[in-house]
């Protein structure tokens, strides 16, 4: 399950250094969710209303997109896979997500939201079991 991640972080970052102008901005941010592995960092790559993010935290790590309407949208959609989440007790989690951002997507602040997917248990009572798992993100965009 680490490879996925690892193959998906590639692509995010070969991504990042050819298929996007340089007029994107890049975000740091922090919170607690599964877009910041559980509790810690998110690095997000924004061109007008698009961005690509990478999380990394304590109990895991994701990979995502957000998509807003406009630049100045407090609503944003977006799809993420994150994998190792300790919360969760989950190797693997593919969610929808929707985030609601206090001071517009391209504004800093408060960030809250939360997903809806599946997540794969690889271990102990669940064993290959797969679940339909609801998530809540909750963060700061500096």
């Amino acid at each position: 399950m680490k490879i996925k991640l690892a193959l998906a972080t590639f692509v995010f970052a070969t991504t990042m250094a050819t298929g996007f102008a340089q007029a994107g901005v890049f975000v740091p941010a922090a919170g607690f969710g599964s877009q910041y592995g559980d509790l810690g960092a998110k690095f997000m790559y924004r061109e007008d209303n698009m961005a690509l993010y990478v999380g990394a935290g304590v109990g895991g790590a994701a990979v995502g997109f957000h998509i807003a309407p406009s630049a100045n949208s407090q609503h944003v959609f977006g799809a993420q896979y994150a994998s190792g989440s300790d919360v969760f007790d989950s190797e693997d989690l593919i969610l929808a997500t929707y985030d609601y951002h206090f001071s517009g997507f391209s504004g800093r602040g408060w960030t809250l939201g939360g997903g809806l997917g599946t997540a794969d248990y690889d271990g102990g009572r669940r064993n290959g079991d797969s679940k339909t798992v609801a998530v809540f993100n909750v963060g700061y965009k500096f």
